[in-house]
């Protein structure tokens, strides 16, 4: 892992443990140059999902994308970034447990509305 400081690729773990929902693995490194610390995620790599867009087209599934989306309708509301970030985690799983390799944008704007709807109604508006 490269240092965010210095760009050294020499570090120590210094801590390991998993993830809540236990879907990752929080690791806390040292720089064996500079001693910075920092943090890194280690996730399972699932394969890819392509969505379909309006007129049939196709791009990459990015859940950078999403939780763009959704923080854009949470801003100024009383929601915090762990429930966005466990509403993200829950609308990914069940992309990836319901479609093989392929899902509608409309299908992703549906799940997305459901969630938000239980957490904010007014982000449920923005987002709509």
């Amino acid at each position: 892992m490269r240092c965010p400081k210095c760009g050294c690729v020499d570090d120590k773990v210094i801590d390991s443990r998993s993830s809540k929902d236990g879907l990752a693995i929080r690791r806390r490194r040292e720089c064996l140059k500079c001693s910075q610390r920092y943090t890194t995620y280690e996730e399972i790599e699932r394969g890819n999902l392509m969505v379909i867009k309006d007129g049939d087209a196709r791009e990459r599934f990015s859940r950078d994308k999403l939780e763009s989306g959704i923080s854009i309708a949470c801003q100024k509301r009383p929601v915090s970034a762990e429930a966005i970030e466990q509403m993200i985690r829950e609308v990914v799983d069940e992309l990836y447990d319901e479609f093989d390799g392929e899902v509608p944008s409309k299908a992703i704007g549906h799940k997305v509305m459901e969630k938000l709807k239980q957490l904010d109604g007014v982000a449920y508006v923005r987002f709509a």
